[in-house]
């Protein structure tokens, strides 16, 4: 028995492990035990030139240039001494790190392939190193990588004493560099950042494999200066370790949401973005072996056994404005571009979706040349439905091991084929023999009939209809396995009609997930009982909710979470003392938006309206219906899809919010769905573009009478939040997602020609301050007398300042105006979504804790229950010539209610511009900034008791208005609140 090392031994003894650095044997570098153990060691002994060899010999150094001093090598000025390299750090994946002082130029080289000829800095990464200071932050300073990334402000901070320790991580193609402690930057080589920003903007621009050698070595750098280093200490990576960011988060979505996730995947390329993606992860839980179905195209867009460099980046998982879920078509056995997947009838592959050049093929194709039916989930399988032409086709990537090769299976199965059909399969010219090709590395091959043709630079597949029913194997790998290894592997799958009878639970726990939920108490009007959702669940899953809605017995809603899960509740009426937990489906598109039709669940997704079907009676999804996807979908992260409300005739509405820039100003990738209100028939058909030139309208809200209502988040074009009355065609403000933006006098926020038409401005029924709402949540009627409220009363929610209120409105020559009151709440998350529930008459609101919000908890559902004390409020305020009609929802005491103290108004205008948001400006000073006050004159108490006229006499019309009142009821109740209103309009 080999004797164990000094760590391991006090490990098993339960002595104390001593980490502290000491000297290890015949090397004056400090390495620690543990370090030891877990595989570094020292690149530079610190006595000698072992290990170390000269770039330009391909030798082992021998003393010159490059001398050493008390564990210091180092290099004398001008002394031709070369660049050298250490042949023992060859790995793709690693920990360096140095200690190096400089008096110029100098550099770390990363990726260095040892066998390359010319000079070391041709094709290898280097990190820069120089004498100068913090202040210097250009790609050519102390700690940038050369030439390609700069350094941020406060970053960098050199060492007084002149010796700067340098850590570099390399993980699969992911570097993060440190300096002296402190994180400078990270850069994934390779990605689609690597390739749009990072190197176009270079001097290695030229050079597109750049960087790109995975298996290098360490390299230093002679540029004629003195420099010194120290402490030289490398670990190759392996296993576990090696995973990059993107790995970790890839394995951690797929094994809570598993083992489909819809969302956008963009390509290093843009040609081979997947809009309409579902990402599947096959054959085991490392998530390395995978493929991308495109449900715009009908093609599985790429497939891989090495992670096909994809990752969750972004929203929801990472909570990152700016960045989008990726992969990398460079790394696939094959890829296919955003192209037709199958010929039309005429057996073309011409795309005919519309292009405007910035945004090509977005959007699906026609339905009668293919038409999505959605996709079942069967265990670990997932099987694609869809038609082409007259032929109905299931179709199913699936992962095997064939001996140490992994490979990759699409089936196909075809019914009713009566013609014969083609196939893009992947990009690129291939060697085709029989029924196998070769393109690049990848082997494939085909069973059923079917044969490859390969012509203008892509392979294709061609299927006779000599019966009408098909079933092919379409085999793709890299490796030594052999076609008839593979094709006896691949035989053994089962048919695809087995899988779409409902498969086992995937969502079945031990115990039930029970909670109690929590009865608010004390005084009020209303009362806030919170359902307690189970945060800690079996699943790990997070409770962002998105949108909910009850069942018609009103003891049970289902839910939506921004993370893609769809949940059902059982309990919610009464005293919420048992509230059951069932999760029903994952994978979903970041889902904002549901609606139950009797036992029907339809969600909203950013790619679909999806029917969820239990085929099996056990209460999950196992088939993902696609009620409609009809619009074009395009990666722009912050193009969301938001709500998802019936109306009386069961007609279906939702919006979809704008692309916007990271950091929130101006706009990017803009598709004609983008910032529009949409309505869908209810056999999911029709999909209608009702209006348009929104933001972020994240909830809307239809009336009993059909009003269409949305709220909206301040921005570009978006001064302030308002709450629109919307009308067909109605334009929302926003000039780039207008869909009759020529009608404008205003021009988009990235025209060259900024011209401005104030006069564009559109005109709510509210401008909000931002302290009021500063992001707007959905609209929902009160619709009977149980609530406190008069039925048909209308109420907004405010995502960003989690509060609710009652809204009044008039109608002047036409025009709608009104304003809101608070209704006092503390609620446990946002109000984003707000429903009555049919069995008690009382109002639940659920949201989430994103960004732009004073939301507590990171989600929640809860019930705002009356207790039958009514609210002291305000029911309409109307503007008149001379004043302010206030009807009040009680008697009131004379005596204050006609004292002009009671009241104190001030109103201000906004500025509607390409700019983020606005300021308020004096009425009578559009150029200052500020609120003018306006006097109330006189006040008289109406006949009714219930209302009074505020006379002022230089109302007029404003964007914003408060009205402040301290006034009494007629049993000398004191009812002290604000109203804030919009007037656009005098009426007589």
């Amino acid at each position: 028995m080999k004797s164990s090392s000094p760590l391991l031994s006090a490990a098993l003894l339960g002595s104390a492990i001593i980490t502290a650095p000491i000297v290890m044997a015949a090397q004056p570098v400090l390495i620690t035990e543990e370090e030891q153990v877990i595989g570094w060691k020292a690149l530079f002994d610190g006595k000698s030139f072992k290990g170390i060899s000269s770039w330009k010999s391909r030798k082992p150094l021998e003393a010159g240039g490059w001398s050493i001093e008390d564990g210091v090598l180092s290099l004398a000025a001008k002394s031709g001494g070369g660049d050298i390299y250490f042949p023992a750090s060859l790995a793709e994946n690693f920990e360096l790190e140095l200690e190096w002082k400089s008096e110029g130029n100098s550099g770390i080289f990363l990726r260095v392939d040892p066998e390359a000829k010319g000079a070391i800095w041709a094709n290898a990464l280097e990190m820069q190193i120089m004498n100068d200071s913090d202040q210097d932050l250009t790609k050519h300073s102390a700690g940038a990588l050369f030439d390609l990334i700069g350094l941020r402000k406060g970053r960098k901070a050199l060492s007084k004493d002149g010796w700067n320790k340098v850590k570099i991580v390399c993980r699969n193609g992911e570097f993060t560099h440190y300096l002296n402690g402190k994180e400078l930057y990270r850069y994934t080589v390779g990605n689609e950042t690597w390739f749009d920003r990072i190197l176009p903007n270079s001097k290695f621009k030229d050079n597109e494999n750049f960087g790109m050698f995975k298996k290098g070595v360490i390299g230093l750098q002679d540029h004629g200066d003195k420099v010194s280093f120290r402490n030289i200490k490398f670990r190759e990576l392996t296993g576990a370790d090696a995973q990059n960011r993107a790995e970790k988060l890839r394995r951690e979505v797929f094994a809570k949401r598993g083992p489909v996730i819809s969302n956008v995947l963009a390509g290093n390329d843009d040609a081979y973005d997947v809009n309409r993606a579902y990402f599947v992860n096959l054959l085991d839980d490392s998530t390395q072996v995978g493929a991308v179905f495109n449900a715009d195209t009908f093609q599985l867009a790429g497939a891989w056994t090495n992670g096909g460099g994809s990752g969750f980046f972004g929203l929801p998982y990472e909570n990152g404005h700016g960045s989008t879920p990726s992969w990398n078509e460079k790394q696939a056995l094959f890829a296919a571009k955003n192209l037709p997947g199958w010929a039309n009838a005429d057996g073309k592959f011409d795309d005919p979706r519309a292009s405007d050049g910035k945004l090509p093929n977005l959007g699906g194709l026609p339905s009668d040349w293919a038409e999505f039916h959605g996709y079942y989930i069967h265990g670990k399988q997932v099987v694609f439905s869809y038609k082409v032409g007259e032929a109905e086709v299931l179709d199913s990537p699936s992962g095997l091991q064939v001996g140490d090769d992994k490979v990759v299976v699409r089936q196909l199965e075809l019914k009713g084929l009566k013609q014969a059909k083609s196939l893009y399969l992947a990009e690129g010219t291939a060697e085709v023999s029989g029924n196998t090709a070769t393109l690049g590395a990848t082997k494939l091959s085909v069973s059923g009939g079917a044969s490859f043709e390969t012509k203008e630079g892509a392979l294709y597949l061609n299927i006779p209809a000599d019966a009408g029913e098909k079933s092919l194997l379409i085999a793709a790998w890299q490796g030594k396995a052999g076609a008839d290894a593979v094709a006896k592997a691949a035989g053994a799958l089962k048919p695809l009609d087995s899988y779409t009878q409902g498969g086992p639970a995937r969502f079945k726990t031990e115990k039930p997930i029970v909670t109690k939920g929590v009865m608010g108490k004390g005084k009020g009007s209303y009362l806030t009982d919170k359902l307690t959702l189970p945060h800690e669940n079996p699943f790990g899953l997070t409770m962002r909710v998105g949108a909910f809605d009850f069942y018609p017995d009103g003891n049970s809603l289902a839910f939506t979470t921004w993370d893609g899960e769809l949940w059902k509740v059982t309990g919610t009426s009464g005293t919420l003392d048992k509230l059951e937990y069932q999760l029903l489906a994952t994978g979903l598109h970041e889902s904002l938006g549901i609606a139950v039709v009797g036992d029907d669940i339809y969600t909203l997704g950013a790619d679909q309206v999806t029917l969820h079907k239990d085929l099996n009676g056990d209460g999950e999804t196992d088939f993902y219906q696609t009620f409609n996807n009809s619009w074009p979908l395009n990666k722009g992260f912050h193009a969301f899809t938001f709500d998802l409300t019936v109306d009386k005739n069961g007609d279906f509405w939702f919006a979809q919010g704008a692309p916007v820039n990271a950091g929130g100003r101006g706009f990017e990738r803009i598709s004609p769905a983008n910032g529009s209100i949409f309505k869908l028939s209810k056999d999911g058909k029709e999909l209608e573009q009702f209006a348009s030139g929104f933001r972020a309208p994240n909830g809307i809200g239809i009336g009993p009478n059909g009003e269409v209502t949305a709220g909206d988040n301040e921005g570009s074009f978006m001064p302030r939040c308002p709450i629109h009355w919307v009308t067909k065609d109605y334009f929302g403000g926003v000039v780039d997602t207008y869909a009759q933006k020529d009608k404008l006098n205003t021009a988009t926020w990235g025209a060259e020609e900024q011209k401005h038409d104030p006069n564009d401005m559109p005109k709510p029924l509210a401008w909000l301050p931002r302290d009021v709402d500063n992001s707007g949540g959905n609209q929902v009627w009160v619709p009977n007398d149980k609530w406190g409220f008069p039925k048909g009363t209308m109420l907004h929610n405010s995502y960003g300042t989690s509060s609710l209120y009652s809204v009044f409105h008039e109608e002047v020559d036409g025009q709608i105006q009104g304003g809101v009151a608070k209704i006092p709440t503390r609620l446990t998350s946002s109000a984003m979504r707000s429903r009555f529930n049919p069995a008690d008459g009382q109002l639940f609101i659920g949201g989430l804790r994103g960004w732009q919000t004073n939301a507590a908890e990171l989600g929640g559902i809860d019930r705002i229950r009356y207790t039958g004390t009514p609210l002291l409020t305000v029911n309409k305020v109307e503007a008149k010539e001379g004043g302010l009609l206030v009807h009040f929802n009680f008697e009131l005491d004379d005596e204050l209610a006609e004292d002009p103290e009671s009241y104190a108004i001030q109103a201000a205008n906004i500025k509607w511009s390409r700019d983020y948001g606005t300021k308020e400006y004096l009425i009578d000073n559009p150029e200052k900034e500020g609120w003018s006050k306006m006097e109330v004159d006189e006040a008289k108490l109406q006949s009714d008791g219930k209302s009074v006229f505020l006379s002022i006499e230089d109302i007029q019309p404003v964007h914003e208005l408060k009205l402040e009142i301290d006034v009494e009821t007629k049993d000398l109740d004191e009812a002290i609140f604000p109203v804030w209103m919009t007037i656009h309009k005098l009426g007589k």
